[in-house]
């Protein structure tokens, strides 16, 4: 069992959001991209996109007996796919009306700087109603043009029938193309990032723990196999900007950690998701590696998760 395979069961990334936005009585069968900045999109512009998403030729035509084609213009498109149509929505505005008060209320970080730092939207939402037995078909569809549409601006994707919302990164398009796109809201990528104050004497206790046991780690690292995983958390960043983050780690020498970021920093532009790093001993935050089929270490993690847990009730 990978380590991040491990972690799922503890976590679960597909933060609920809570927007103002009106939404009918019956699920919405939609996907929307939250963007960095306003995005300039033509029906001619959609039409090459859904070209080569669906495979079929679409053309930017209001022509009613034309099968496959996009019509409209900013920030509201149709498309039409068939006997299907979609409504393809690029707006220039936060996608809910107060971003900041809805940030506030994620306990999440990384998904909370999502919500307060993007500026547009865009979606794509079935026109009309399907039968329970089309709906995964429909979002098929949807994925697959929703992964041509996401581009570098995009920060996140959200799933208005289910309210979840994940950070977005490249190599979701691919499950975006998939057999059932939703399924990418139900899969924990990295543990999350909950606020919580250094002084908790729960955290302050794990960290203690995993420290005094770090030997075990070492000598389990001397004599690893080839299969087996290891990672650290660590403190990471210097002044104001600090981080706890996990790596993979790849060796130990003299009190100095080496390995690679697994996850991307929130607030540390200096470091990226992959990079090699070190870290001294003394910033150990917590450790892991794998013992066959059981997890070694994890001290913070059980503390985190009742954390999380507790803020999603209040």
């Amino acid at each position: 069992m990978r380590l991040w395979d491990w972690l799922r069961n503890f976590f679960h990334e597909g933060q609920h959001l809570h927007t103002s936005r009106s939404v009918p009585s019956a699920q919405p069968v939609a996907l929307v991209l939250f963007l960095a900045q306003p995005r300039i999109l033509s029906a001619q512009h959609l039409a090459n996109f859904a070209s080569q998403a669906l495979g079929e030729r679409f053309s930017s035509s209001d022509d009613e007996n034309c099968d496959h084609s996009v019509a409209g213009e900013l920030p509201t498109f149709i498309l039409k796919q068939g006997e299907r149509a979609f409504m393809v929505s690029c707006f220039g505005t936060p996608y809910m009306d107060h971003p900041d008060k809805a940030a506030r209320a994620i306990n999440e970080l990384r998904l909370r700087k999502v919500v307060r730092e993007h500026s547009a939207w865009l979606s794509v939402d079935l026109l009309g109603t399907c039968a329970p037995e089309e709906r995964s078909e429909v979002y098929r569809t949807i994925g697959k043009l929703i992964a041509a549409l996401a581009d570098d601006d995009c920060l996140a994707v959200f799933a208005p029938a289910t309210s979840q919302l994940i950070v977005f990164n490249s190599e979701m398009r691919e499950q975006l193309r998939g057999r059932d796109p939703l399924d990418l809201f139900d899969q924990t990528r990295h543990p999350p990032v909950v606020p919580v104050s250094s002084d908790d004497p729960r955290l302050k206790a794990a960290v203690a723990k995993a420290r005094r046991r770090w030997p075990a780690f070492v000598r389990a690292f001397e004599q690893r196999e080839p299969e087996q995983s290891f990672s650290v958390k660590a403190r990471m960043g210097q002044g104001d900007c600090i981080e706890f983050m996990w790596l993979s780690v790849t060796g130990l020498e003299n009190g100095i950690i080496y390995g690679r970021l697994d996850n991307d920093p929130i607030e540390l532009t200096s470091l990226r998701c992959g990079d090699r790093v070190r870290v001294r001993v003394n910033d150990l935050n917590d450790w892991l590696f794998t013992d066959g089929e059981v997890m070694q270490g994890g001290f913070t993690i059980e503390v985190l998760r009742r954390i999380q847990e507790e803020l999603q009730r209040d």
